[in-house]
């Protein structure tokens, strides 16, 4: 690799360790001086930089270091793991997040970037990666004669139009990338749909920052664009690949904690949709307020087959050969990997030549069993595991829809709570043993710790099943730090509450303590803080991260509203009074352009009255009195 850089004109910086041509300056593409900076000072900084490493998680405080730093990125590929380990193209390296996690598939990776300073970065994470090469250039100058196994094109494309020539530039690009390719290679391409659901409920277009610019199709030629699935395949097609297949990343292909294929979409008994509503809310980019509430809209666009088509962004596999781009059983993927290394895991969903599902879960990581250990939980997941996949509805799905309806009430939370731990209790039944579930004196055992609603299967003949069981707690749990934990799942899903039938605002903590006093669960604050403790400890021991008391008890209590929770709960009221001030001022509005139509039109008039006025003095005066008027300004002044 290097001797060819050299022969086609390639310098090495031994400094950055980054191959450029002697001219060459760079593109106008950046996060910003103070981003980039703090991102090399990290990586610089770092000993492990690892895509999974603990070390950099630290240093997720932001979007911007969160999106360069994060093990998460890395799990776009990962389905795709066993195709990267030839020869690999990488397009668009940016800070090296993707380009690690190639360079730890043991590929011969050459990554391209085209600005200088991203291109170091992206060196110095992997600079302790002797098969990874970092050239500086712009993909439309490269020049190339090898031929690649794979080439990745992650969050590139839709800046076609800013760095590739051409009439169509992205078409253009997907040509050249197709003669790069070996006959039996693979093009992996990640992108924002256009029409993504996101969009629609008001969230901004990623590249320019305002709501509905994507849908409503209002793209230049000089500004970034996304494609809906139909225009993609059409320009793959175009551009000669003859096998495209399109996958869904949820809750986008920045940060994926899922990936769905088109067969899961349309497998029966198998929810994919529920890997999008659950992800909803896993978006650090989601606005605060949307038009609707995407976790109720998932199911239904499944249902209707849509809901590939309105994924929030697209991972697309496209190749020149007749050979299959991935495997026919496969159905869905599933990360866990903001954690500690040896926590974290893939979840592999594949249908049988039986047409029965299974799922088939893998650590990512070597596991150490002197770090798992923990006093206070152990993590029982084994090296690699098999389970049948259970089809139904997430018993928490049973909440959500009555904390979206408008008109809810206390009571109907606590019948749910109670319904809840009877199924909770009916597990212990399993194990020989009888509670008194309702008992604020109960105490359970602590391999139910993940038996959350969110992990209790109802099937469609009624029974109920608690899935992915990791979690032992070396402790005992009770009753009410159940329903904490509950209540937390619950706001860490949905986006948006319906109004609350008595008309009061809700924080989370007046939640929290209205649905126990109602459950006859004597709760104080005090306690609920020892919940947030023990979740914190809990919290530590698995990310390896510290969270702040006082940040999250003010969160809980606050009645403002920001991106990471859907606090407080509006009131009729409040929804009322708002309501009535925003007619008010459509009014007002509507008043005020009224008179300014009103006064441009007399203003029109009188400017047709000057204008008459002027020609009928021109006539009177003679030539010197014109230029006296057109001296004054009165009238035109004469040309020539």
């Amino acid at each position: 690799m290097n001797s060819y850089l050299t022969e086609t004109g390639y310098i090495l910086d031994v400094t950055t360790g980054v191959w450029s041509r002697q001219d060459y300056t760079g593109i106008a593409y950046s996060d910003g001086d103070e981003v980039e900076q703090r991102i090399a000072s990290i990586i610089n900084e770092a000993s492990d930089l690892s895509v999974l490493s603990s070390e950099l998680r630290q240093h997720c405080t932001d979007w911007p270091s969160l999106y360069h730093l994060s093990g998460s990125r890395a799990n776009i590929l990962r389905p795709f793991e066993s195709n990267l380990r030839g020869n690999v193209l990488e397009i668009g390296a940016g800070c090296g997040a993707i380009t690690r996690y190639l360079g730890e598939c043991g590929g011969n990776v050459l990554a391209l970037e085209g600005s200088p300073r991203r291109a170091a970065i992206a060196r110095a994470r992997t600079r302790d990666l002797q098969n990874v090469t970092v050239v500086s250039d712009r993909f439309d100058l490269f020049s190339a004669d090898q031929k690649f196994d794979a080439i990745t094109l992650i969050g590139v494309l839709e800046y076609a139009n800013l760095f590739t020539p051409g009439e169509k530039p992205a078409l253009n690009m997907l040509e050249r990338i197709r003669a790069l390719l070996k006959p039996e290679g693979k093009l992996f391409i990640a992108i924002e749909n256009q029409l993504g659901l996101k969009y629609f409920a008001g969230a901004p277009e990623d590249h320019l920052g305002q709501p509905m610019y994507g849908i409503e199709g209002r793209y230049c030629n000089n500004q970034p664009q996304t494609f809906g699935r139909i225009i993609l395949a059409e320009m793959l097609k175009e551009a000669g690949f003859s096998a495209c297949d399109f996958l869904a990343p949820f809750p986008d292909y920045k940060l994926p904690v899922s990936v769905i294929t088109e067969r899961g979409f349309k497998t029966e008994k198998f929810d994919a949709a529920a890997f999008a509503w659950q992800s909803v809310r896993r978006d650090p980019q989601l606005p605060s307020i949307l038009a609707f509430s995407p976790e109720l809209v998932w199911p239904t666009l499944a249902q209707n087959d849509l809901a590939l088509d309105l994924a929030n962004s697209f991972l697309i596999v496209a190749s020149s050969s007749k050979e299959p781009n991935l495997e026919s059983s496969a159905l869905a993927w599933h990360f866990t990997t903001e954690r500690k290394k040896e926590f974290c895991k893939k979840a592999v969903f594949l249908q049988t030549e039986e047409k029965k599902i299974r799922v088939s879960y893998q650590l990512l990581a070597q596991r150490n069993n002197k770090v798992s250990s923990n006093t206070l939980l152990k993590f029982d997941l084994p090296n690699e595991a098999e389970a049948e996949y259970i089809f139904g509805t997430p018993l928490s799905q049973e909440l959500i829809t009555i904390v979206t309806r408008d008109g809810w009430c206390i009571e109907e939370v606590v019948a749910f709570m109670k319904r809840y731990l009877n199924i909770v209790a009916s597990f212990v039944d399993m194990q020989g043993d009888s509670i008194n579930i309702l008992s604020p004196d109960t105490l359970l055992p602590g391999y139910l710790f993940d038996a959350i609603p969110q992990n209790i299967i109802i099937t469609s003949a009624g029974s109920w099943r608690l899935i992915d069981k990791e979690w032992v707690l070396n402790q005992n749990i009770s009753v009410g730090y159940l329903v904490f934990k509950a209540i937390v799942q619950l706001l860490d899903t949905v986006t948006r509450f319906g109004f609350i039938q008595d008309g009061n605002n809700l924080s989370a903590i007046r939640l929290l303590t209205n649905v126990y006093e109602a459950m006859g669960i004597s709760q104080t604050e005090n306690e609920i803080e020892a919940y947030i403790r023990l979740d914190m400890e809990i919290h530590t021991a698995v990310t390896g991260r510290s969270l702040n008391l006082c940040q999250i008890l003010q969160s809980l209590r606050s009645l403002s509203i920001d991106h990471n929770s859907p606090w407080p709960l509006t009131s009729h009221k409040e929804i009322k009074a708002i309501t009535e001030q925003l007619n008010r001022t459509e009014q007002a509005k509507a008043v005020a352009e009224e008179l300014a139509y009103s006064r441009l039109s007399e203003l029109g008039q009188l400017q047709s009255q000057l204008a008459e006025m002027n020609i009928y003095l021109a006539k009177i005066f003679n030539s010197k009195g014109y230029r006296l008027l057109a001296a004054l300004r009165l009238v035109p002044k004469e040309r020539g």
